[in-house]
């Protein structure tokens, strides 16, 4: 692999973070801080491989299964279940819906899951299929957040048709995921290099956050 194959998806991850903490140390350090720790932690845990190894599952992978799942999912049920609490929610609020937005422009992380196609690592139902709507997804969120800083009332009749295809990106994921882990479908190679370096990263980031975003402004939206 080449230098952006090998350390591309950890320095997304890590500019993606550091500049929301810079956005938002101003308007809500809170969530500068809990960026900046939640990133130094992915990018530590991403350095350890989770399943046995390439091209197939073994048997040993059902604990890294369960681990990579509990890694993947957690944090942003964290954040959705802070949404309760006060201060988070307070420091949330201060981010317009264009500023969280624009956090999706680490969708292009796509890119790197093409690559893992190209080079035979990944399925196409995973590399192809979900890659291209990462890149999608991070083109319009970037589109749609220069739109919306013009004015973000016209959030309501524009974010829905892109929160929706998001959310639907990861649960194809998850479902093609589960589904060949569990003898389900019959994908080649088995899409373990997704919990291993250096694609975990995209799992335990970029996923997370995607999740937690377009909740957020889906919420806004029905708030609204």
């Amino acid at each position: 692999m080449g230098f952006w194959s090998e350390l591309g998806p950890t320095l997304l991850a890590l500019v993606t973070a550091i500049a929301i903490a810079v956005y938002g140390w101003n308007r809500a350090r809170l969530v500068s801080v809990g960026v900046l720790v939640w990133v130094h932690a992915a990018v530590a845990l991403s350095q350890f491989p989770l399943f046995a190894g390439f091209p197939d599952w073994h048997t040993s992978d059902a604990r890294g299964f369960m681990i990579f799942g509990t890694l993947a999912f957690a944090p942003a049920l964290l954040l959705l279940f802070a949404l309760r609490l006060n201060p988070f929610a307070g420091a949330l609020a201060q981010i317009p819906t264009s500023a969280l937005l624009a956090t999706q422009a680490s969708r292009l992380g796509g890119l790197y899951l093409i690559a893992a196609y190209r080079r035979g690592e990944l399925p196409a139902e995973i590399g192809l299929v979900s890659g291209v709507l990462d890149v999608a997804v991070a083109f319009t969120a970037v589109a749609l957040a220069l739109y919306l800083r013009g004015d973000e009332t016209r959030a309501p009749r524009l974010v829905r048709p892109w929160a929706i295809p998001s959310l639907a990106d990861f649960g194809w994921a998850t479902l093609m995921m589960n589904g060949s882990h569990l003898g389900l479908l019959d994908l080649h190679p088995a899409p373990v290099m997704m919990g291993n370096p250096t694609l975990l990263i995209i799992s335990l980031f970029a996923l997370p956050l995607g999740i937690f975003v377009s909740m957020v402004v889906l919420l806004r939206v029905r708030r609204g």
